[in-house]
């Protein structure tokens, strides 16, 4: 049963006496940063510095303050469990959650379970009706694709789709997909191209349905989640084919995830064509370009489609005028002073102000009973905090070796993922991380806080900058190469606990940047930059290791939990 909270409580430690201004405490003691007041124990409570004093605020970090659950603390691994207790609470997602099946014969009810499944031959809809599964569009009957040498642009709309398997670069989704089948005769490359909602692509081969079904690694040839181009959560695969017959699937990051697509696809002989980082015009690697521009725009240097002729706009839709940032047309508004940002939404320049997560600073002190986080603000002791660990067994699990051909348009380049040009040899790991406190984890929007985000041009969207770090270590822990992915898009992906006060819907994405308590956020291994450059490591054995908010940007009910270390043994190439 859960722990109630338990009553402010000063505990002395040696070093500390209670007292500000002695040795260890006081000013000299950064709260949360496991100073002199931590005794280094996670499931006793965490200590911090609070007026002058070494105080535990909750007894138990994993109390989720409920009686439909028992929570367990994990002391050597820093890490929580919460186990339902009895039939009321195997269905306890969300506080007072009723389960909604009206006019669904299948799918989510809304509260974790579900409102029933189709029978032989059938799928579930988005619209939660049970569909033909053999009709045009699935495995038993897919669109014909023509192999053609010239590029094609083809539609599509997944709206009515059903659900019926899952791509391996996104093994969570449970979206309705739409079915593509070709077939070639010799050695053919092929790059295709996936855009109009959040799209994963996927590649398989065979000559059956069952083969189309198959969401096993060994069937997939290749799989994207996220790629630019298309960018904008569009996605992009290419490979070098041989003869056979193949499927070519589009799918959705979510259930959430459907509705009107495009599709560009893309062949060539005994070439693979490469376009990535290019919109339009460039080379693709097989003597073609990467794409037209449709009428009334022309391809700018950046390689992508802009108005033409391009007329700089630096006016807001009020008719206020921009003071900084993009004009439209490669040039900008204005640029912005010493010790300011430009913010994008506004066209202004404003100056932030920094925080220093070592040594945090809160304007004007504290209130009573209330330590000075990490993120330069002030908290209640006993107050709920979000809480990052690592999906150890994922990271270890979902570990692969992979080249990527680097161009100068690159968007791995042009986001600093890889040591070079040319052919790299890189490491692929998925990272899931769980929140497993008590509070959301979330931030200020971009619009209002440029200094947190990075945005990719690339990508099409805001990344949240230093939300992990990774690094390649030798045995002896000495680090050989560092991760090079510079910014994160931080979101719901995964229910990973239950419980009444764990939100059965997703509600973060990349627009609105967070993760609530009991949902983690997925990279798998499939993304652009998950991975790390080791073209010039040898052989041999080392040590993976990835940590979570490195810098301690934001609060969080402790930071000794956020590392985890996974060995990995590199093969010749």
């Amino acid at each position: 049963m859960h722990g109630s909270r338990w009553a402010l409580t000063a505990v002395l430690f040696a070093g500390c006496g209670g007292l500000a201004g002695l040795a260890g405490c006081g000013d000299n003691v950064s709260p949360g940063l496991n100073g002199a007041c931590d005794d280094g124990l996670f499931c006793n409570g965490i200590e911090r510095l609070v007026d002058g004093l070494c105080v535990t605020g909750r007894a138990n970090p994993c109390d989720d303050d409920s009686d439909c659950t028992m929570d367990v603390c994990h002391e050597d691994t820093q890490t929580c469990e919460h186990i339902p207790m009895g039939a009321s609470c195997a269905v306890c997602r969300q506080e007072n959650c009723t389960p909604d099946c009206a006019g669904r014969a299948c799918g989510d009810d809304g509260c974790g379970g579900s409102c029933g499944t189709c029978g032989a031959q059938l799928g579930c809809t988005p619209g939660g009706t049970c569909a033909d599964a053999t009709g045009i569009g699935t495995c038993a009957s897919p669109h014909p694709l023509a192999v053609s040498f010239t590029t094609q642009l083809l539609t599509g709309d997944t709206t009515t789709s059903v659900h019926q398997t899952t791509p391996t670069c996104n093994n969570t989704s449970t979206a309705v997909e739409d079915v593509w089948q070709f077939t070639i005769t010799q050695p053919t490359g092929i790059e295709a191209q996936s855009h109009g909602y959040d799209t994963v692509l996927s590649l398989r081969t065979g000559a059956t349905a069952a083969a189309c079904l198959d969401d096993s690694p060994a069937a997939t040839v290749a799989c994207s989640d996220d790629s630019a181009p298309p960018g904008d959560f569009g996605s992009r695969i290419f490979a070098l084919l041989q003869p056979g017959t193949y499927y070519l699937i589009v799918d959705g990051f979510d259930a959430s995830q459907f509705g009107p697509y495009t599709l560009r696809v893309k062949f060539a002989p005994s070439c693979v064509p490469s376009c990535d980082g290019q919109y339009c015009g460039g080379d693709d690697g097989c003597g073609g370009t990467c794409g037209d521009c449709a009428a009334g725009e022309a391809c700018g240097k950046d390689l992508r489609c802009r108005p033409d002729p391009c007329v700089p706009d630096c006016q807001n839709a009020d008719g206020s005028a921009r003071t900084c940032g993009d004009d439209g047309c490669l040039g900008s508004c204005g640029a912005c002073g010493a010790g300011e940002l430009c913010v994008p939404v506004t066209g202004t320049c404003e100056a932030f102000a920094a925080c220093d997560h070592a040594h945090p600073t809160c304007d004007g002190g504290c209130a009573p009973q209330s330590f000075c986080g990490t993120d330069c603000a002030c908290h209640l002791v006993d107050d709920p905090l979000p809480d990052l660990v690592i999906n150890k067994q994922r990271l270890a699990d979902e570990i692969l070796f992979d080249h990527v051909n680097v161009g100068a348009n690159s968007c791995s380049l042009v986001e600093q993922c890889v040591g070079g040009l040319g052919d790299r040899r890189v490491l692929r790991f998925s990272v899931e991380a769980i929140n497993q406190g008590q509070a959301t984890l979330t931030v200020p929007p971009p619009e209002e806080r440029p200094d947190l985000f990075v945005y990719s041009t690339c990508h099409g969207h805001y990344h949240f900058s230093g939300f992990a770090s990774y690094a390649l270590l030798d045995p002896a822990g000495h680090v050989v190469v560092e991760g090079r992915k510079q910014a994160y898009c931080m979101e719901d992906t995964i229910q990973v606990a239950e419980g009444p006060n764990v939100g059965c819907s997703k509600v973060y994405d990349c627009y609105n940047q967070g993760i609530q308590p009991g949902w983690s956020d997925l990279y798998g291994n499939a993304l652009d930059c998950q991975w790390l450059d080791i073209t010039d490591i040898p052989a041999g054995n080392y040590q993976l290791k990835v940590s979570l908010n490195p810098n301690q940007a934001f609060q969080e009910v402790s930071f000794d939990n956020n590392t985890a270390v996974v060995p990995v043994t590199i093969p010749a190439p």
